[in-house]
């Protein structure tokens, strides 16, 4: 049993001790930036400590690279380099053109670091022993202060309002401390929203005109076509309207051109005139004056006019189908063309017997009897 406690106090004793070494390395290595690797240095002027101190970090674009070694105050250099920070890199620097070292906070709540940005690649590189610059950064805290020194009355004024706004939600006053003191008031928000989450989901269900909108394609496309198509009727309107104004088109002529304007005003009394005219000539015939009126009014000229024109209508028809004479002579060629070759035929023999004969004879010819008898 003795045994047993010994070995577990052994146990125990070694695991405090490796512990320790294990708790120094970490200290050693991490914390002070202990490396067997290349160390370099830098020697940067500031015109402002800001707070840093030795062991600070030193981040190189974002990345831990060394610790803060020295920082030094010199009262007898100008203004912008009154302050002399050496730093330890973990590896060499290389610095090129537009680089950038600043002084920042770490956190919030402490604590500063040194940034340094050495340079976009490719630009050439900062001679060996070129003195180096440094800036400060701005601070979340120092600047909240200047601000709230700046507009001091402001931010009394704000807290003021604060203190009215939580003392008025206290009493029950305006609509938030009604919302909070009123439970009737405070019903009836609950049953809006809940009537609000009705729709929203009668919506999501496509019921009602925005459920279909959202969830029937048709007739979000057609609502869609029919917005499209209004607008383009507008920009036609609007077209229209500009070309009445600048005396475009018929219309515009209309409006713009005073010729034609008065040529339409009186085209409109002639229009005017004729339809007069005519409502009397229509009058006429209701009283039975004139061959319109006859025709409305006796019976027996209404007859006749009927029958004349279904004579005519009949005799067109044959004309048109080939019947009788006069019809065979409009629809077949073969009797024009001989009608046509005999009047040639008798031309000719009319022609030959007026050169032979003298007048008398081509009169018996023609008519069968001797001129003077």
């Amino acid at each position: 049993m003795n045994s047993h406690e010994n070995r577990f106090r052994d146990f125990l004793l070694g695991l405090f001790f490796f512990g320790t070494v294990a708790a120094l390395i970490y200290y050693t290595v991490i914390l002070t930036g202990f490396s067997f690797g290349e160390k370099s240095y830098l020697e940067v002027s500031f015109p402002n400590a800001n707070g840093l101190k030795e062991g600070d970090a030193v981040l190189v674009s974002g990345h831990h690279a060394g610790t803060v070694r020295t920082v030094q105050f010199r009262d007898d250099f100008p203004l912008e380099e009154r302050i002399l920070v050496s730093m330890e890199l973990d590896g060499p620097l290389r610095l090129r053109q537009g680089y950038l070292i600043v002084i920042s906070e770490f956190t919030m709540l402490g604590g500063r670091v040194i940034q340094i940005e050495p340079g976009v690649f490719g630009v050439p590189e900062l001679p060996q022993g070129t003195p180096l610059r440094g800036t400060v950064g701005f601070s979340a805290l120092a600047t909240l202060g200047e601000f709230v020194g700046e507009n001091r009355e402001d931010a009394r004024a704000m807290l003021a309002n604060f203190r009215k706004l939580s003392d008025d939600l206290a009493a029950g006053r305006g609509l938030l401390g009604s919302l909070i003191a009123d439970e009737a008031m405070r019903d009836d928000l609950a049953d809006v929203l809940s009537k609000a989450q009705a729709i929203m989901d009668d919506v999501s269900a496509g019921r009602g005109a925005l459920g279909m909108l959202v969830e029937d394609e048709v007739v979000r496309d057609r609502i869609v076509n029919l917005i499209s198509d209004g607008a383009v009727a507008m920009i036609d309107l609007r077209q229209i309207a500009e070309d009445l104004s600048a005396g475009r088109g018929t219309f515009g002529a209309l409006i713009a051109d005073e010729s034609m304007r008065e040529d339409m005003v009186e085209l409109a009394a002639n229009l005017r005139l004729g339809s007069s005219q005519l409502r009397a000539m229509l009058e006429d015939a209701a009283a039975g004056k004139g061959l319109l009126g006859k025709v409305i009014t006796d019976d027996a000229v209404a007859d006749d006019a009927a029958e004349f024109l279904e004579n005519l209508t009949r005799m067109t028809r044959d004309l048109r189908n080939g019947e009788g004479t006069v019809g065979k002579l409009l629809a077949e060629e073969e009797a024009y063309e001989q009608i046509m070759i005999a009047l040639r035929t008798l031309n000719a023999q009319l022609e030959d017997a007026r050169e032979a004969q003298p007048v008398s004879t081509f009169a018996q010819m023609l008519f069968g009897t001797t001129v003077g008898k």
